[in-house]
């Protein structure tokens, strides 16, 4: 007998470049229950409302320009792509690795998203610091790069994780299916981690680095610090922040 003929392969959903490997994805179909109960609790009606069908998506990069290469996903972040709006975004980095990227979104089987201004979307390449983001463009999504941080000589990062979210707000019609849906308040967040303490170390320091680099946008915000030092290992520094954009929209 032979072998069923079941897939084994990751499907691109969202249309990355080529350069994206794609390790995996997934499809929820969502649906909404609503019923009915008699006078004993018994359920006397119902139906099943098809309400939304989530995606997700995997990939790892394999190029030599990475900031091209993710292109619209960052330049218009929430905007449609390939199957559905695009409301998270993360780029993951780690020292002696290749960057990953997970992707989530949705689209809806009645009066369906598309690609456009009054669906909502932002440009947050800009959170990438300006110069950075002009290394970026040349990177080819391995290692880490240092942010605009000011490291100093005796630390280097090791990893950093960088998340794009939309909140993203849908309204049904009188039969409960969907009739409209809209991104606001796009927010980009960093964690970044080092081993050896950074020169800047403080809140106000990073922040001064961030003023410096950041180009075109509100400048992040720094929401905590944490310095680790150890007698069994070496020492190691870690931050968060945060920062919002504009949306462009209609």
């Amino acid at each position: 007998m032979a072998d069923a003929a079941v897939d084994l392969v990751a499907t691109n959903l969202f249309g990355l470049h080529a350069n994206f490997n794609t390790s995996a994805s997934a499809t929820n179909v969502v649906e909404t229950n609503v019923a009915v109960n008699d006078e004993m609790g018994n359920v006397e009606c119902q139906v099943n409302i098809t309400d939304i069908t989530n995606y997700t998506q995997n990939a790892s990069y394999c190029g030599s320009d990475f900031m091209a290469d993710i292109g619209t996903f960052l330049t218009e972040f929430g905007n449609f792509q390939t199957i559905g709006v695009v409301t998270g975004l993360t780029i993951n980095m780690s020292a002696g690795n290749y960057v990953t990227i997970d992707i989530t979104g949705h689209q809806h089987d009645t009066n369906a998203h598309a690609a456009g201004l009054a669906l909502g979307h932002a440009d947050v390449s800009d959170f990438l610091p300006h110069e950075v983001a002009e290394a970026f463009n040349a990177w080819n999504g391995f290692g880490v790069p240092d942010f605009g941080i000011t490291l100093g000589a005796d630390s280097s990062p090791s990893s950093a994780t960088v998340t794009f979210s939309m909140n993203h707000v849908d309204q049904t019609d009188e039969t409960g299916s969907h009739l409209v849906g809209k991104n606001i308040t796009p927010r980009c967040e960093l964690s970044f981690d080092t081993i050896g303490i950074p020169t800047s170390n403080t809140a106000a320091l990073l922040e001064t680095d961030f003023d410096a680099n950041t180009n075109n946008m509100l400048s992040p915000l720094v929401d905590n610090t944490d310095a680790n030092d150890s007698n069994s290992d070496f020492d190691t520094f870690a931050f968060t922040a945060h920062a919002n954009t504009d949306l462009a929209t209609v």
